[in-house]
């Protein structure tokens, strides 16, 4: 785990999920770890590299002491066999669909699907959500990506009217 503040910080940058934590009223806690791309055990020294080190960044979202957010970050370009073997660690025993586009009911209405960071694929038993980003791998808990598109979206329309006032 990364132990200087400004190497997390830098490390966290640009990460998705950073826009939606002020929205969790829950008790929130984000981890960034480092794993070498040799399996080795990384230096107190690497650790505290300001530049990005060969290997994996692996960041977590806990959300009352468990996980609901991990992106796994390579430091080059991800292989697809690192992309799949991602995928069936973090499969529990299903499979994964591509998301097909947005679904409709039978008058032809969409179904509404809420996604806060806009997923790609789902498990079977739809227990987990990923989407690629960059060199890495997204997986988030599907009720928390709900819960956070919601409450977005009800926070926008809520300051919405205080933005327009006054045209």
């Amino acid at each position: 785990m990364y132990r200087d503040d400004a190497v997390e910080a830098s490390r966290r940058k640009g990460m998705p999920y950073l826009k939606y934590i002020e929205l969790i009223d829950a008790s929130v806690d984000i981890r960034v770890y480092y794993k070498t791309a040799d399996g080795r055990r990384p230096s107190s020294k690497e650790l505290e590299e300001k530049r990005v080190l060969p290997g994996w960044d692996m960041h977590v979202l806990y959300v009352n002491g468990k996980s609901a957010v991990e992106v796994y970050k390579r430091s080059q370009g991800m292989t697809e066999y690192e992309f799949n073997q991602l995928l069936g660690i973090q499969s529990n025993g299903s499979y994964w669909k591509k998301k097909d586009g947005d679904a409709k009911t039978a008058d032809g209405k969409p179904i509404e699907n809420p996604s806060a960071f806009g997923y790609e694929m789902q498990t079977d038993n739809g227990i987990v959500r990923a989407k690629k980003i960059g060199n890495g791998l997204m997986f988030f808990d599907p009720k928390l990506d709900v819960m956070l598109a919601e409450m977005n979206d009800s926070d926008q329309m809520e300051k919405a009217p205080v933005s327009v006032n006054g045209f």
